[in-house]
């Protein structure tokens, strides 16, 4: 099994929302993805593909204060083999290489799985967001703090 880490190419974007849809049960949308792919000079997605087919993406808002995960998933046939955290580990080595001080993101307080790949990786609860999705879920804030 192959596997490669690139940049998000517009022709990834249905694929991307077909994956997050069925991730999330919604997706951040075409017109979103698009725009920051071609205007938001902060915007970094990352692709994991896995033998040539698009499985899993994290999308990441990098600014001189610190950056934000827009949203991160990789497909369930692929989840617990390792491909989160190499997708992850990729995307905090970028923010580091651009010396931002500290990564955030939000998770929900149920995804146990999630938070267990966060906590391994140096993330630390932060706060709580109350009734954050849309199915007025709450959000748990993580932090990670980078050296730079």
């Amino acid at each position: 099994m192959r596997y490669l880490i690139r940049p998000l190419k517009e022709q990834d974007i249905p694929a991307i929302i077909e994956g997050e849809t069925k991730a999330f049960g919604r997706s951040l949308g075409f017109d979103l993805i698009y725009s920051d792919l071609h205007l938001n000079p902060y915007a970094h997605y990352l692709v994991l593909e896995i033998n040539k087919k698009v499985n899993g993406y994290i999308g990441l808002w990098i600014t001189p204060d610190g950056a934000d995960v827009i949203n991160f998933y990789v497909d369930k046939e692929y989840q617990g083999r390792g491909f989160g955290k190499k997708l992850l580990k990729f995307a905090i080595d970028l923010c580091t290489m651009s010396k931002v001080k500290q990564i955030s993101l939000e998770v929900r307080e149920n995804n146990e799985v999630a938070i267990a790949l966060y906590e391994k990786m140096g993330f630390k609860f932060s706060h709580k967001r109350e009734r954050y999705y849309s199915d007025n879920t709450d959000a748990l804030v993580m932090i990670k703090e980078l050296d730079v």
